[in-house]
């Protein structure tokens, strides 16, 4: 740059008209006026430019000693000529053209760039260049008129006094043309500028912002999950349950369960990728708020078709084994035990089947009235397996005479008492072989004759008649197969009264069976079974209980003892046919139930609900009887079927066993009672033929403390293929 001490540059164009006018020895443009005191005299030159248009003048800024005159017209401007009032502005001049020429040598070749050496080529060019660089100059002198030199500019951009407009004409980068948020360095050039952007700005002035989360180039901005734009950069962020890794790019897992040890409280914290679970085991749920797991009661769903007893982390669905279902595969459903034998249970309504009440009162009531002529009889046909039992029972209307025919060993036997006296008499042979014999009974003169198949077995002196006349007529009143109430006591020799066993073709007083056959056809369970086998049958509709004393005395190791033998042909393949029932509680139950596979069994011993044995078994249902034996001591449980399939248990449950036995116990054949669903795995009533021993003694089920009356204890359903060989040749004949 080329300056000059003591004057200042004015540029002013022709074309232009003059800017207002400053105070004197300010306005370097102005006519020359009154000089301000203290000022050195200056000479003032005029320099014409080359430029067209354009002229420079110098002119001394110095005070004046005379007083103001009239303005002088300014000096005429020639090209390259001056006027030089002294040799020290003639100097300066020399040196000014000495640079504008060097200025004007030294221009910057478009393809080698700036010469070296030439340090003010830009701004002494800059005034050749008048269309870019002339404005600016107005206005730079503009920011100068009155007034306004005084205050200092607040921009860094604005000229700080009057000879900056010549210095910072060529400047292109004052004032700022880059964006000042965007830009690193602003390069000046001839008539342009170059505005170098920081990274993440583009743009000529850097004021565009890259949005370097959507390049193509670098998906997402290398971010492994979230870009966030900002203004000339990007950040990385990560999702919840992550942190942001050393690089600033990728995001890994955040552990919780080892940064918060108790964040799930009492449950299981288990990490995932970006998040925790609070595991907690099956059957139990997460509260969030207490931090615990917690019981979930399935039962509430409706989950179960039928029973559903829910548990501690469980539940279990049960169905009504009483009615005949049982639990379904899926263990939720419940379905119908199906029949796995056929059985053939054709009755016949001719048949009076002795059994029909298990309480021992009569099937039948019958009441005679009959001239004095009349002497008692009976005749009829009797089928049984029983061994003991009341066929039939006869006594006078003031009840002071009587007549007993009963079974008594297989045997018949006979019991009377009359105005002389009373007597028991049997004979003859066991009639309790399930085949139809002929008896009769006939009171004669002087005697009874009791025969079988017409053949007589015994005949009792009896001086006197049975029953003795009143007012003209024989009044008699017949039970048939059972006592009539308060009379056990009065028997010479008690017995059982239950009889387990059929009749038909009866004569009774030799009035025949007229009115009877009406009352049994009435009712179904009057009616007897057409064919029968050997052994008790249950229905699979109830239970018979037994009190039976379990205490063993012989050894002190054994404080108790169950040794059971059983004989069992199950009709379908689910039900219970063995338990011991404490109160709520089955301590102990042997069950039959259908495997996995298709027509098999398995045979499971359980105590309390807890399945402790299991023997599987190729198949039950069948026409070959089962042997099943069954020892239980408070050390050892043995399982044996058919003495060879054997399984055994000595684990820890016995001890609930023992200490069930050591207080109160049922026997129960058939099924268990009413107990909670849960207190055992099987509820279903046992369907099938079964003899059982308990402890070497035969239980009788006309013994038993209780039994359903349909349960028959000593005549068991034929298979419908054992029909034609049945051994009853006569089964079908004298059926009227």
């Amino acid at each position: 740059m080329v300056m000059f001490p003591g004057n200042v540059l004015c540029l002013a164009a022709r074309a232009q008209p003059s800017p207002p006018s400053l105070p004197f020895g300010l306005d370097p443009c102005s006519p020359r006026g009154e000089e301000e005191p203290g000022r050195e005299a200056h000479a003032d030159f005029l320099l014409a430019f080359p430029a067209p248009e354009t002229a420079l003048l110098l002119r001394p800024l110095r005070p004046s000693s005379k007083p103001q005159q009239e303005p002088q017209p300014p000096p005429q401007r020639f090209p390259l000529r001056m006027r030089l009032p002294c040799p020290l502005c003639l100097l300066l001049s020399c040196v000014f053209l000495t640079a504008l020429a060097e200025a004007r040598t030294c221009q910057p070749d478009a393809k080698k760039g700036q010469k070296p050496g030439c340090k003010s080529h830009a701004i002494i060019s800059g005034f050749l260049s008048q269309d870019y660089f002339y404005p600016l100059y107005l206005d730079c002198l503009a920011s100068f008129r009155t007034g306004m030199f005084r205050v200092p500019s607040p921009s860094s951009d604005s000229p700080t006094d009057l000879r900056s407009c010549v210095r910072v004409i060529s400047d292109q980068c004052i004032p700022l043309p880059c964006n000042e948020d965007g830009y690193k360095e602003c390069r000046d050039g001839q008539a342009q500028f170059t505005c170098i952007c920081k990274p993440g700005w583009q743009g000529v002035r850097c004021e565009e912002d890259i949005n370097e989360c959507e390049d193509p180039k670098n998906r997402n901005g290398g971010c492994s999950q979230i870009c966030l734009n900002y203004p000339g950069s990007f950040r990385c962020h990560c999702e919840d349950g992550y942190y942001i890794q050393p690089n600033r790019l990728d995001c890994k897992d955040m552990n919780e369960c080892l940064l918060h040890q108790n964040i799930c409280g009492t449950a299981q914290c288990k990490n995932t990728p970006g998040k925790y679970e609070c595991e907690c085991p099956p059957g139990y749920a997460y509260n969030a708020t207490a931090k615990k797991c917690e019981d979930v009661d399935e039962c509430a769903e409706n989950i179960c078709s039928q029973m559903c007893v829910n548990s501690p982390g469980s539940y279990t669905c049960y169905c009504d084994g009483k009615k005949g279902y049982k639990l379904s595969r899926d263990m939720r459903t419940c379905e119908t035990v199906p029949d796995c034998l056929a059985l053939n249970l054709e009755k016949n309504y001719e048949l009076l089947y002795l059994a029909e009440q298990f309480i021992g009162i009569p099937v039948l009531y019958l009441r005679f009235r009959l001239p004095e002529v009349t002497r008692f009889s009976a005749e009829f046909d009797f089928r049984t397996y029983d061994n003991e039992g009341v066929i039939l029972y006869a006594e006078s209307t003031d009840n002071t005479a009587w007549f007993l025919l009963a079974l008594r060993e297989g045997k018949i036997e006979i019991q009377f008492k009359n105005e002389l006296g009373t007597k028991v008499t049997s004979g003859g042979k066991a009639i309790n072989d399930g085949l139809w014999h002929m008896v009769s009974v006939e009171e004669l003169e002087h005697s009874i004759s009791v025969k079988i198949a017409k053949e007589a077995v015994m005949n009792i002196n009896s001086p006197r008649n049975l029953f003795k006349p009143s007012n003209g007529f024989l009044e008699t009143k017949v039970y048939i197969a059972g006592l009539p109430r308060k009379v056990d006591n009065a028997l010479i020799k008690p017995i059982n009264p239950r009889l387990d066993g059929c009749i038909r073709a009866w004569n009774l007083l030799n009035q025949g069976n007229s009115g009877v056959k009406d009352i049994i056809q009435q009712k179904q369970s009057k009616h007897c079974l057409i064919s029968v086998g050997k052994g008790s049958y249950y229905p699979g509709t109830g239970v018979a209980m037994f009190h039976i004393n379990y205490n063993n005395s012989l050894t002190s190791k054994e404080d108790w003892l169950i040794n059971m033998t059983m004989t069992i042909r199950p009709s379908t393949g689910t039900g219970v046919m063995f338990a011991l029932v404490s109160g709520e509680k089955v301590p102990l139950a042997l069950s039959v139930v259908d495997s996995n596979s298709s027509y098999s069994q398995d045979i499971i011993i359980s105590i309390e609900n807890v399945i402790v044995a299991r023997l599987e078994s190729n198949r039950l249902c069948t026409s070959r009887r089962v042997l099943l034996d069954l020892r239980v001591t408070r050390e050892l449980l043995e399982l044996t079927v058919d003495l060879h399939s054997e399984i055994t248990y000595s684990g820890e449950h016995l001890s609930s066993l023992d200490q069930a036995m050591n207080g109160s116990v049922d026997t129960y054949l058939g099924g268990i009672p009413d107990v909670p669903v849960e207190a055992t795995p099987v509820t279903v009533f046992y369907n099938g033929c079964m003899e059982v021993k308990i402890n070497d003694k035969q239980l009788d089920l006309d013994e038993a403390i209780s039994k359903k009356n349909d349960i028959r204890s000593h005549s068991c359903p034929l298979l419908m293929d054992e029909m034609l060989s049945s051994e009853a040749p006569d089964l079908f004949i004298n059926l009227s």
